[in-house]
């Protein structure tokens, strides 16, 4: 790894310095300096805080560093992306460009993750049939056990565990009538993408991570007039079936801390909704 500053653009402002939290920047006679360069993580901060554009940074990729700018983020705008966002279960038959998931996926980057780790990838199902193949098999699992809680022991559990006033089971028999009926898929909601977000089976934070990307996606791609919604029964079905994974390319050595599906949603929510007030405690 080699970080390089330019003397003749340097203006020994020092905020690399007191920026650069592993302390790789230290004062050296004076000068803002490079020291121990094998304790950098890329985090970039050098480079962003720079004024002055003297700092290289050889694992960096210079045509991915551009000038902020500040008119353009606008809290206001924010807002309005993140009120006006809903979970979308009912999607158009069309399929999404290629060239605006990619786009999607590359904003996603810049979520942060633990130790600047960058360690998210995605897997971006849009073959039809193998989506709905996914959907039917969880969804007939999910049959399986409900009408396994019907009677017999199953329903003793039921009652003795609570789960009787579980909203999931109350909705499952309209659910098989609605799959039976209009092959409405209740678990991918006949989406024509669905994106699996993995990180390393033994990495710290590696749940966060994938769940912030997560988060980054679907205000993205509701800025861009799509509809997206989080999946944690395919999450859910991921952990416990290696055959599904294997299916799905899901790496050994990783694991699905998120799903989602995207879509142009098939209907426009014309007013924001109302959430609970969070609960803080304020010391």
């Amino acid at each position: 790894m080699r970080i390089e500053k330019n003397e003749d653009k340097c203006s020994e402002c020092m905020l690399c310095v007191r920026d650069c939290v592993m302390g790789v920047w230290r004062v050296v006679d004076g000068k803002s300096t490079p020291e121990d360069i094998d304790l950098c993580n890329c985090c970039s901060h050098c480079i962003a805080v720079c004024p002055c554009d003297a700092i290289s940074h050889d694992h960096l990729k210079k045509e991915q560093i551009s000038v902020v700018n500040r008119i353009n983020l606008n809290p206001d705008v924010y807002r309005d992306i993140v009120s006006s966002r809903r979970s979308t279960r009912q999607f158009k038959n069309q399929p999404v460009p290629r060239e605006m998931i990619e786009r999607i996926l590359d904003l996603a980057r810049y979520a942060p993750t633990a130790s600047n780790n960058q360690n998210v990838g995605y897997i971006v199902i849009t073959d039809k049939r193998l989506i709905e193949e996914t959907a039917g098999k969880i969804f007939g699992l999910g049959k399986f056990l409900y009408n396994k809680t019907k009677n017999g022991i199953g329903r003793l559990l039921v009652n003795m565990t609570g789960l009787v006033n579980n909203r999931y089971l109350k909705v499952m028999d309209y659910a098989q009538e609605q799959n039976t009926q209009n092959g409405r898929d209740f678990i991918l909601h006949n989406a024509p993408v669905l994106i699996l977000i993995h990180a390393p089976k033994r990495t710290a934070f590696a749940s966060d991570n994938c769940n912030i990307a997560a988060t980054t996606i679907i205000n993205y791609a509701h800025a861009l007039g799509l509809g997206t919604c989080y999946i944690g029964f395919m999450t859910m079905a991921l952990q416990y079936s290696g055959k599904l994974r294997k299916k799905l390319g899901v790496p050994e050595n990783r694991r699905i801390y998120a799903s989602l599906v995207m879509g142009y949603p098939a209907y426009r929510y014309a007013n924001t909704v109302s959430k609970k007030n969070p609960e803080v405690q304020w010391l």
